[in-house]
């Protein structure tokens, strides 16, 4: 959690003004290798090593990257808060522990009919209610500024920051399992079909920094938001009988599109933003997007595995004795009712294509709420100022993929 915001400062504190959308251009791609070959390496180690060695291979890269720091990154000279707001740090501490409890453990434990978790959403409403009353009664000493939420464009964009969270993050945690349990691909395989969506993403982050200035943002981002509803669109059509091909495409277009998104609606996030709030605003835009990832994982999961029990009931209805016995005869044998195997058979087949349907279900309800997303867009203002880095090109330091 922390080395993103550190590492964003830290270029931000060594490289003069006229650097910073230079240093944070380098960053960006730095942050987007990550996908790309994270997916491909961890699947090249599990088939060829071990699952244990994608946490092993961390060490070699942390211990560089602690060489690196020790000797060239040096402590600037600061003013330290001489009050930290500890009650308002805890009561949202606490808020979101218990949100992530209730989102990560609802599922498992059937949500409301355990004790669990109606405590874990009980704790969550009044710690976050302690929060926001602590936060109105404090002001200016709170640890959040309420200022940040004056500010028309910057509330907007954690709106739509918390969306992309959302459709980023379900859609990775759906297709692997997809890939995998349904059709049969290989971790190797599954990570080399989805690394194209990282390189998608990160050739379209440098065309939006170009764009940004030239072209009004918002339409940059209704391209984006198109583009990754495209792609949506595609992961709906999904059969069993897809090819590779058919996962890299629309993977492609999603990641051109999350790039075009990112830069321009954070260049008009923070464009109406005083300076002396952007840290603090930086710091929320990202809690944002992870509570954003965690509800839509948790979501997309519940309401698949839900989807799934139900499509599994509806296609069961249809299978009967005399139903199976209309088939040719090998098909017939396979799917015996009359045998534990064959039932055992025909169960496997129903819950694939279940899954499968619970699947698309999941694609297309992201594919409707990117559409209805996109109007929403012009509650932005578009502000001009001159020069790249005025114009709030720098602070795609909060860029996270």
């Amino acid at each position: 959690a922390s080395l993103v915001p550190l590492s964003q400062a830290v270029l931000l504190d060594i490289n003069p003004p006229e650097r910073h959308a230079r240093a944070m251009a380098v960053w960006g791609m730095g942050v987007m290798l990550g996908p790309i070959l994270g997916p491909t390496l961890g699947g090249w180690l599990t088939d060829n090593a071990s699952w244990r060695w994608v946490f092993f291979i961390n060490l070699p890269i942390g211990i560089l990257s602690l060489l690196g720091v020790y000797y060239y990154v040096h402590e600037p000279v600061t003013k330290f808060l001489s009050r930290f707001d500890w009650f308002g740090f805890s009561m949202l501490a606490i808020a979101i522990g218990m949100l992530q409890l209730f989102l990560d453990r609802g599922q498992q434990l059937d949500w409301w009919s355990s004790i669990e978790i109606r405590v874990e959403i009980v704790c969550t409403v009044m710690a976050f209610t302690f929060f926001v009353l602590h936060s109105i009664s404090v002001g200016e000493g709170s640890f959040l500024n309420m200022k940040l939420l004056h500010d028309r464009n910057f509330v907007t964009g954690l709106v739509f920051y918390f969306l992309l969270g959302l459709l980023l993050y379900a859609t990775r945690a759906l297709l692997p399992p997809l890939l995998e349990t349904l059709l049969g691909y290989p971790v190797m395989l599954t990570g080399l079909v989805t690394a194209p969506t990282g390189v998608g993403t990160m050739l379209a982050m440098m065309v939006a920094g170009r764009l940004v200035g030239r072209i009004d943002s918002r339409y940059i981002v209704a391209s984006g938001f198109g583009l990754t509803a495209l792609s949506l669109w595609a992961m709906a059509a999904y059969t069993p009988q897809i090819t590779e091909w058919d996962v890299v495409w629309p993977g492609i277009v999603q990641g051109v599109g999350l790039g075009l998104i990112y830069v321009p609606l954070t260049t008009m996030t923070f464009s109406t933003l005083a300076r002396s709030l952007r840290s603090e605003g930086t710091a929320i835009f990202s809690l944002l997007r992870n509570i954003g990832s965690s509800i839509g994982i948790s979501v997309m999961q519940t309401l698949f595995s839900r989807n799934t029990i139900i499509v599994h009931s509806s296609l069961a209805a249809y299978i009967t004795a005399g139903a199976v016995a209309t088939r040719p005869d090998a098909l017939s044998r396979a799917f015996d009712l009359t045998t534990k195997t064959g039932l055992a058979a025909l169960d496997a087949v129903l819950n694939a294509q279940a899954q499968f349907i619970g699947y698309i279900d999941d694609f297309w309800l992201m594919f409707w709420m990117t559409l209805l997303a996109m109007p929403f867009l012009w509650l932005m203002r578009e502000r001009k100022a001159a020069g790249t880095d005025a114009a709030g090109l720098d602070n795609v330091a909060s860029v996270e993929v």
